[in-house]
């Protein structure tokens, strides 16, 4: 019977989650964004959602506060880049999208939890 070996770790492995991760943040931030800007499109935010993945997967593994913070600040430098948004604006939407990527976060841990147990 074939059977195939798990990747513990390698290339493989960080390019899965970074394009995971990527896609999180990105979805995420397409839901704020449609919440505080309006109608905007999808490409914006898979634009902008590429640095706090960057930043978050290469910071975390030293320390777990400072890539919560600079993340936070990635976002909203890409944010303020990407959807040209004065800083108040940028702020908002920054902080809309950490709010829907923690609830969206937890949700999707709790149900990974369920289904493992």
């Amino acid at each position: 019977m074939l059977q195939i070996d798990p990747i513990s770790s390698g290339l493989f492995a960080y390019v899965v989650t970074f394009l995971a991760a990527w896609v999180f943040y990105a979805v995420t931030l397409h839901l704020a964004a449609l919440y505080v800007v309006g109608d905007t499109p999808h490409q914006r935010a898979a634009l902008a959602g590429v640095a706090p993945a960057v930043v978050s997967l290469s910071i975390q593994p030293f320390s777990p506060l400072a890539a919560v913070v600079l993340a936070l600040a990635s976002d909203a430098a890409a944010i303020y880049v990407v959807y040209k948004l004065r800083k108040r604006g940028t702020a908002l939407l920054a902080l809309a999208h950490y709010t829907v990527a923690i609830i969206f976060g937890v949700a999707l841990f709790n149900i990974i939890t369920l289904l493992s147990a």
